[in-house]
């Protein structure tokens, strides 16, 4: 069993964490999202916005963001911050998990779980109560994943991307402390 080690993101982490970005997305969404825009995907646009958030992680609600290293690799990472969607945050979830991604040769192993719990604690530390996260509705491991930690469906919307109309489901914890034990 490889050894998986967890820690915050550094400044330095901006550009591994966007190839895995986009990575894990095309590894995700292949078939559920246009090719096009799979294949449009920038690791150096995702990099620098990734490097955005480390430099000053207040300018992006407080966000806190965690790595899962296996020999010196990210294989993972978790973002989490302040609610950005009005309606959720009208809704009690002051919290938001804006991102967690996880290559495919390391799901299934437990590193989700961990970076969910990582996130949650760095929601709880920052006196946070509540959090959401968006995900694809025809995402079912995903969903399925969500539901297994205690999530349950709190919004959906829809929008157009690359001429396909999309639907994500919201996800909610009405109280983070269980998840982030």
């Amino acid at each position: 069993m490889e050894s998986i080690r967890y820690r915050e993101a550094m400044p330095g982490d901006a550009d591994a964490i966007g190839r895995l970005h986009v990575a894990s997305w095309r590894e995700t969404y292949a078939g559920l999202l246009p090719v096009q825009l799979l294949d449009g995907l920038s690791a150096e646009a995702r990099s620098a916005m990734w490097q955005a958030v480390l430099d000053d992680p207040a300018a992006f609600g407080g966000t806190a963001l965690f790595v899962a290293e296996s020999k010196e690799a990210i294989v993972g990472f978790a973002a989490a911050g302040g609610q950005r969607d009005g309606a959720l945050r009208a809704r009690g979830y002051d919290g938001e998990i804006g991102a967690i991604y996880v290559l495919a040769s390391h799901q299934c192993a437990g590193v989700g779980r961990a970076l969910m719990r990582l996130v949650a604690k760095a929601l709880v530390d920052q006196g946070r109560t509540a959090a959401s996260l968006w995900v694809l509705r025809e995402n079912v491991p995903a969903r399925r994943f969500y539901e297994r930690l205690g999530g349950v469906p709190a919004g959906e919307k829809s929008e157009e991307e690359a001429g396909m109309i999309l639907t994500e489901i919201a996800y909610g914890w009405n109280d983070l402390s269980p998840l982030a034990r």
